[in-house]
């Protein structure tokens, strides 16, 4: 990930939290990025975007769980909500008083709502194909927690072994449509060698069923209250959990978004990072002149 002779470094922040890690790209007095991946990926998410955002100071987050950064106690659960509460603490940690956030599938959900619940800190918002969290009826409540404290029931799954990263990213690739490069780069960060073979590095714990999810309704009260300018980048078709009906109705929430649509798949800024790369730079610096106008703090020299 170099840049003009620049290369992101790993840094590692101690938070009221635990440990946060995160790939580094530091730019003076450019615009601050914060980089949000989604789930069971890690910071290498962003490393064929970011030589691309030249103009732009970068700090790629590995979310609790995920790649170098500790897991959350294991009385704990990984609920998304608590993302929020790490944005806060890593931003404090940086020292950065405010940012842009540029989130990815589970990071681009926890953006929106960071964006929402924060609108102190947040200068603009860039979300890759996710407009929001994932939101149910309410409804369905009762039949979520129960399968919830069912899975929790079972025995906590042991560690599978490997003989190689070979044998991960095949592993990796069964279940998402990462390319080979791809998967290679967040497989690498999520590895580790324990007693002559390799292991995930991520927490298991993230395989949970999520007790309790936001309804429609609380998503919708969230995206309505963003005050930042918001870029929405999609490219994949409709997921499960969501419905053409939903994705319009979150549009229509979003005061001051913009929403296109690009070709590609889920990882389309991991493998065609070039198709958005000046799109999405452009935007984060024409806003970044108008944070300042709003009255967001300049940044330090």
């Amino acid at each position: 990930m170099r840049q003009d002779e620049q290369q992101a470094v790993d840094i590692e922040l101690v938070t009221p939290l635990g440990g946060r890690a995160g790939l580094y790209l530091q730019r003076d007095k450019a615009p601050r990025v914060l980089c949000l991946h989604g789930w069971l990926d890690n910071a290498t998410s962003f490393v064929p975007l970011a030589p691309l955002l030249d103009k732009l100071e970068l700090f790629a987050l590995d979310f609790p769980g995920h790649g170098y950064s500790e897991h959350r106690h294991n009385t704990a659960r990984y609920h998304f909500i608590d993302y929020l509460w790490d944005v806060d603490a890593v931003l404090d940690a940086l020292g950065w008083e405010d940012c842009h956030l540029l989130g990815h599938s589970m990071g681009a959900a926890v953006a929106a709502i960071y964006s929402a619940g924060a609108t102190e800190r947040v200068r603009s918002a860039v979300l890759l194909d996710a407009l929001g969290p994932i939101s149910v009826t309410a409804d369905s409540s009762t039949a979520r927690l129960r399968r919830s404290l069912e899975r929790n029931r079972q025995e906590r799954r042991s560690q599978r072994h490997y003989q190689s990263i070979e044998e991960m990213i095949s592993a990796r690739r069964k279940n998402s449509d990462l390319s080979e490069t791809a998967a290679r780069l967040i497989c690498e960060r999520s590895a580790h060698v324990v007693d002559g073979h390799f292991e995930w590095r991520s927490d298991p714990a993230l395989n949970w069923v999520s007790s309790l999810v936001m309804t429609d309704e609380q998503a919708l009260d969230f995206l309505q209250n963003i005050e930042a300018p918001l870029l929405s980048l999609t490219a994949t078709p409709q997921a499960a959990w969501s419905s053409r009906e939903k994705t319009t109705a979150r549009m229509q929430a979003i005061a001051h978004g913009r929403h296109d649509v690009v070709t590609g798949h889920h990882h389309f800024h991991m493998d065609e990072p070039e198709k958005i790369a000046e799109t999405i730079q452009t935007f984060i610096l024409a806003n970044d002149k108008a944070a300042i106008t709003r009255g967001h703090n300049e940044q330090p020299d």
